[in-house]
């Protein structure tokens, strides 16, 4: 999950410019390029570079507003963004607003001095922070615990909007713990705090709150009201120069190898083997390997590891024709020297290839964001089109933007397509259009204790059939699905709390069909090493689900191996196509409700489930509720109190989708 805040200041604030472009400022700037040139005519050079640059700014004299986001998966930097282009529609006249990482906030410096905050807090593990929002946390839970000064944020107001999925334990923890520790310190709430729920419709949830968030604010005095004026200048965007004749080796040249411990610093592990695990069925899952030697981040069994992938090379052949460049075209990126909006520096500065920034650098399937919406609008040649763009990201536009892009499945580059005068120069698309490609997480399928140099990846292709009738292929299953043995890849590890229990002889109950099985694979691993080496082990059982024995019934060797050497008791199998009434995971677990009952309430075992959060972790978790009546006889509300004691001691783990 992500994180986002925004922070909206008085007069005295860093220099930010607005983004919403209302109906008048798009019909001023259509007219604008008709008087300078043809109507229709071409869009100005993708590759022009600093002519923007070098006109001083115009001082913008509003109340600003910063917005701060801190992502993993994209969602908060697509909320912020979107929040963004709806002030800046509702309030944009008086107030500016600017999107920032909250990295890049200097809380203890800034927020004591702010007039109004509005927080969007995702919650990761058990009730933490995201990477980015550790440090601003860290700062906040410090002040406000500390109580020396209890009116540290006396005038400043806030609201809160926390994003998480309640699968997990800890729903929202984040947006509950931020809410407090402003209280505490003395800051005013104005809106009454949203959550949102990824496991449903997280995108509803966000709308909702954004409607509660206006609604307060204009009856407030704490915004300027009235949209964005005329002289806002909307579209961030980077310097771009062409570069001619630069050396095949200086171009598009990953960077060097970090030290693979976080996003900033990832790691060039070596790919050592792919290989594919179904046997037919029409569909694909990969054994993917990666030689981490020289890497200084260690890993146990149930930690996760990050992907930079690309997109491939269709895709990027694709958004090149939107953008209306060659492939070859070779040009730096760099900061604007008035960065007003707050760009963060280009993940790669160059020289490199369009071909390359297209794989590596843009977000190119996922739905566009309604600030993304407006700098297209602002790009379009053709009235029409630039109309039905700021239609679509305005809050009027709302169920337009709905069945459009969220329903229809409808990504930015199909968005681009649909709407051709909307072509923005290079420095605009990535500043302004495209969000930067985010790394993908994958469960850790090894165990250092055998594979002290590796880390094993186990992957399900993803290719389905969009509403729109395009056909999908998952930006990283697919690149590592065509990855070759010695391919080098940028990665990073990340810890988690979903371990095995410190002493061995501890009962253990895994529940993962499918994919899920991944973290499993490695607790097996380690556990077979402590056999090997003569250490006591409890009671192990997996519950692991598939379609049919023939087709993707993976690592069904290693299994029995595990069976046959003690790391695993007993292994339960689900196949629902094999018979003809399907029979999932939870079937096997109510077959076996009070041996699993006993080993996890009488003998102190643990419980982990590990896969789709959608529909698998949540019949399995009705199941447990079913099994704790169904053995002890206790009532529906007495079966509730048992599972949540299990989840309160740490002894029910999820590791969900």
């Amino acid at each position: 999950m992500d994180v986002a805040a925004l922070v909206v200041g008085g007069p005295t604030a860093a220099l930010v410019v607005g983004t919403a472009i209302l109906g008048l400022l798009l019909l001023v700037l259509l007219a604008r390029r008709s008087g300078t040139g043809s109507k229709g005519g071409p869009p100005p050079s993708a590759s022009q570079s600093r002519s923007s640059a070098a006109a001083p700014p115009l001082e913008d004299t509003r109340d600003k507003g910063v917005i701060l986001f801190g992502t993993q998966t994209g969602t908060a930097e697509r909320f912020a963004k979107s929040l963004r282009a709806q002030l800046e529609g509702k309030f944009g006249g008086g107030t500016a607003f600017e999107a920032l990482d909250i990295e890049q906030y200097d809380a203890a410096a800034r927020l004591p001095r702010e007039k109004l905050v509005l927080l969007l807090m995702a919650t990761y593990g058990d009730g933490d922070p995201t990477d980015s929002a550790t440090e601003f946390w860290a700062w906040l839970s410090q002040a406000a615990e500390s109580g020396e000064d209890p009116d540290q944020l006396q005038g400043v107001s806030f609201a809160v909007f926390g994003l998480g999925n309640r699968q997990y334990e800890h729903f929202c923890a984040m947006g509950s713990k931020v809410s407090k520790a402003m209280k505490a310190l003395g800051a005013r709430e104005v809106a009454p705090r949203g959550e949102g729920d990824d496991d449903k419709d997280i995108d509803a949830d966000f709308d909702g709150w954004c409607g509660r968030l206006f609604g307060a604010l204009d009856a407030s005095p704490l915004v300027s009201k009235g949209g964005a004026s005329l002289s806002a200048d909307f579209l961030a965007a980077y310097d771009v120069e062409e570069v001619r004749d630069a050396p095949a080796s200086a171009v598009d040249v990953l960077p060097a190898g970090g030290s693979g411990l976080n996003s900033h610093s990832p790691f060039l592990a070596t790919v050592g083997a792919v290989r594919e695990l179904h046997a037919g069925g029409g569909r694909s899952c990969v054994h993917v390997e990666l030689d981490i030697s020289g890497c200084q981040a260690s890993y146990e069994a149930g930690d996760h590891v990050a992907v930079f992938a690309e997109n491939s090379p269709a895709v990027v052949e694709a958004a090149a024709r939107v953008l209306g460049l060659p492939l070859s075209h070779c040009f730096r990126m760099r900061l604007p020297s008035h960065n007003k909006h707050g760009l963060p520096e280009p993940a790669v500065e160059g020289p490199l290839t369009l071909r390359c920034a297209l794989a590596r650098c843009a977000d190119l399937l996922s739905a566009p964001n309604k600030a993304a919406l407006l700098a297209l609008a602002a790009c379009a040649k053709d009235a029409g089109e630039a109309a039905r763009l700021q239609h679509l990201a305005s809050i009027e536009g709302t169920d337009s933007y709905h069945e459009y892009v969220l329903s229809a499945k409808r990504s930015l580059l199909e968005v681009m397509q649909d709407f051709p005068s909307a072509r923005p120069s290079l420095g605009a698309f990535f500043g302004s259009v495209a969000p930067h490609l985010q790394p993908r997480y994958y469960s850790i399928s090894s165990a250092p204790q055998q594979h002290p140099r590796s880390v094993h990846i186990t992957c399900a292709v993803v290719k389905e059939r969009m509403p729109t009738g395009r056909e999908h292929e998952g930006v990283a299953s697919s690149w590592l699905a065509a990855a070759k043995r010695g391919h080098r890849i940028p990665i990073f590890l990340r810890h988690s709390t979903f371990k095995l229990p410190a002493d061995p002889a501890v009962p253990v109950v895994m529940v993962g069909p499918g994919t899920g099985l991944s973290p499993f694979r490695g607790f097996l691993q380690h556990r077979g090493e402590l056999a090997r080496a003569g250490r006591k082990l409890g009671p192990a059982h997996l519950f692991f689900g598939c379609r049919n024995r023939k087709h993707d019934f993976i690592y069904e060797e290693e299994l029995e191996a595990a069976v046959a050497n003690g790391a695993l008791s007993q292994l339960h199998v689900a196949f629902s196509r094999d018979k003809s009434q399907k029979e999932y995971v939870q079937h096997h677990m109510e077959a076996h409700a009070a041996e699993i009952w006993g080993l996890l309430c009488e003998s102190g075992g643990y419980l982990y489930v590990c896969g789709d959060a959608g529909n698998m972790a949540k019949d399995v978790h009705r199941t447990l509720h079913g099994i704790a009546a169904q053995v002890t006889g206790c009532t529906d509300a007495q079966a509730e109190a048992a599972v949540k004691k299990l989840s309160d001691s740490g002894r029910y783990l999820k590791d969900v989708w």
